[in-house]
């Protein structure tokens, strides 16, 4: 927090009103075995709920219903014919942990079970224990994957890193997940008519213009997408765009502006365009008194 704070103070306040544990993989809990810090799973539902969104709130949540019931139902086709322990993405992500794991070297500290290696390698060395599903670098215990340390300590003892794997990242809590499903529900004509009183929508006064679809930009991203504008930063909000470093233009060597935009060049473009009329124009002149004096000799010619 001291380095960030010399670096930029306005970006140190902002994380200061924050747990560590909220923006921080190194402050993660261990226990839901994720280390993703964005909101993706929202942005897909919101995704998927776009246009049903705008629609009365019985519709909405019809819409939401047979969402999740084709979801289910696709995903269970899917579980039936997967074969292997570990879900697709899981596998492939281990594998590429797994080849990655050759530019390290475990060393066996010696211990009477064989599960503890300090495993070297750029940048950092490591140390894993093969018997509690450790590593300092965290990782393994953040996502229950193997990390490259434990997968070059797993080669090293001749095991498989799929069997290392924490339960919830295996193809049996997947399946569990969709074991349930949702029951189908008739039309609403088939609805059983209720004797209480029913519920009133509350009176809203729909404001001017078009209903908003766009998601609300979060306080860390860039109002309007522009990659080229300037960092703004204020006491209250903190607002840190793209910067991009100073053009240098080809032609003159300054910064702050390119070739195409360099004021010399125009002046020397416009320079060379009239030297090149002047020489058409020289040229022209140059050709037609030549034509003249041509014929003036065969005029003559032609009186004697």
């Amino acid at each position: 927090m001291n380095k960030i704070k010399i670096i930029n103070e306005d970006a140190w306040a902002y994380l200061s009103k924050w747990g560590r544990e909220h923006w921080t993989r190194s402050q993660f809990s261990h226990r839901p075995k994720l280390d993703s810090i964005c909101n993706n799973a929202c942005e897909v539902f919101n995704s998927k709920i776009k246009e049903a969104r705008a629609k009365p709130i019985i519709t909405l949540l019809e819409g939401v219903r047979m969402f999740v019931m084709r979801t289910i139902a696709n995903n269970k086709v899917k579980l039936a014919n997967h074969v292997g322990k570990l879900p697709p993405v899981i596998h492939s992500h281990l594998e590429k942990v797994r080849k990655e794991s050759k530019h390290w070297h475990p060393i066996w500290t010696g211990d009477t079970g064989y599960e503890k290696f300090e495993v070297h390698g750029y940048p950092a060395n490591h140390v894993v224990d093969l018997g509690k599903y450790l590593c300092t670098c965290q990782f393994w215990m953040l996502t229950g994957i193997p990390c490259v340390h434990a997968c070059a300590a797993l080669a090293r003892v001749n095991k498989n890193p799929e069997d290392f794997c924490h339960k919830l990242v295996t193809m049996d809590s997947y399946r569990e997940t969709y074991q349930h499903h949702i029951n189908p529900i008739p039309g609403q004509t088939f609805w059983e008519v209720s004797e209480s009183l029913k519920p009133q929508p509350p009176k809203i006064k729909r404001g001017p213009g078009k209903l908003q679809q766009k998601r609300r930009i979060g306080t860390d991203e860039a109002k309007g997408g522009s990659k080229k504008s300037k960092p703004t930063s204020t006491k209250d909000n903190t607002n840190l765009k793209r910067q991009l470093a100073p053009f240098t233009c080809s032609y003159c060597g300054k910064k702050g502006h390119t070739k195409r935009g360099c004021k010399k060049k125009k002046l020397a473009d416009v320079a060379a365009k009239a030297k090149a009329a002047a020489a058409a124009q020289a040229k022209a002149a140059a050709k037609n008194t030549a034509r003249a004096e041509t014929n003036v000799v065969e005029d003559g010619s032609e009186c004697h």
